[in-house]
């Protein structure tokens, strides 16, 4: 049964999914929060498996994915040992688009293009491959900032063996062999901790969001509309926009055209208005260092039957005088 409305995750994105503000819980009382994806499905999800990223939405992300494979032709492609050496006849019983490979020990294999281009088949899967992957010697090779050390006694969900390795920061952790050499695992997480800080220094961030990230016009790369929060779904256009890291849906639509101008009339709503106020309240900053510290800026948004609207504090009075002059908020 659903319980009153928390705050714990509420409005928090996890790769399509956004936290609506209510859960329930299980038998062994683990949340599970009512999300609902970019495409419009709402499901209760376990919060231990959203903070681990193992769900990242309804499950059309992995149908998209698996649609993308099936379009591309993988004729030439090497998928660990193995080589695509063309589209395999139509297989009885099964769906899908299959390739034909040649494995590394000779043998020819048929699989479909959704295992070769998630990792799930680097090789035929004979003897030979089994014990080459048990003993694979790798000692001492780099890969990116890890260096391993030592096969452990683990294995992996998919059999490979699990390494011992150490990153240039120091750090120790166990990574498998499949990792390491055929998903371009090059670090400990440090590397892309450390571009994450870079970029975040790089970008002005105000109460959650990025001024430079508004003021982009640059398309996300899994969009496929040429319009910047509109996503075709099941036939129609939805539209939504993100800021201060919640989504704010704005509708479904029968054509690009509507999508697109209910997108625009909210960034209209929202990012316009942000990028005036603050072009303000940097020009007062700049005049009074201490009292920004004292008043950092704070973005408060509403949203009701009229569309979005936004407000900010500290409440910024208009003057010519070369003194910031400010009201009380109310």
């Amino acid at each position: 049964m659903a319980q009153s409305p928390k705050r714990d995750l509420a409005g928090q994105v996890f790769g399509r999914w956004t936290v609506l503000d209510t859960y329930e819980k299980t038998k062994k009382g683990e949340k599970k929060w009512l999300c609902r994806c970019s495409c419009g499905t709402e499901r209760h999800v376990l919060e231990r498996t959203l903070k681990s990223g193992g769900s990242l939405s309804c499950g059309c992300l992995r149908r998209e994915a698996v649609a993308q494979a099936t379009a591309y032709d993988l004729t030439g492609k090497i998928f660990g040992e193995l080589e695509v050496l063309g589209k395999a006849p139509e297989q009885p019983g099964r769906a899908g688009i299959w390739w034909q490979c040649r494995c590394s020990c000779g043998e020819i294999c048929t699989y479909p293009a959704t295992l070769l281009v998630t990792g799930r088949r680097v090789h035929c899967g004979g003897k030979r491959h089994e014990k080459g992957y048990a003993h694979a010697d790798i000692t001492g090779q780099r890969f990116g900032r890890l260096t391993a050390l030592s096969p452990t006694k683990e294995r992996d969900s998919k059999g490979f063996v699990m390494w011992h390795c150490r990153c240039d920061c120091g750090t120790e952790l166990d990574v498998s062999y499949n990792a390491l050499m055929y998903t371009n695992q090059c670090s400990c997480g440090c590397q892309k901790k450390a571009h994450d800080e870079a970029l975040s220094q790089l970008q002005t961030r105000v109460d959650g969001t990025s001024l430079d990230i508004i003021k982009s016009s640059k398309l996300p790369s899994n969009n496929t509309t040429g319009v910047r929060g509109v996503y075709f779904v099941k036939g129609k256009y939805a539209a939504k926009l993100v800021f201060q890291k919640k989504a704010y849906y704005l509708g479904v639509y029968s054509t690009l055209e509507e999508a697109a101008e209910a997108r625009k009339e909210a960034e209209e709503a929202l990012y316009g208005p942000t990028l005036e106020y603050y072009a303000q309240y940097a020009q007062y900053a700049a005049q009074n260092p201490k009292w920004a510290e004292e008043n950092p800026v704070r973005i408060f948004v509403k949203k009701s039957d009229f569309g979005l609207s936004v407000s900010f504090l500290p409440v910024l009075e208009r003057t010519s005088l070369p003194a910031p002059q400010f009201n009380e908020a109310v």
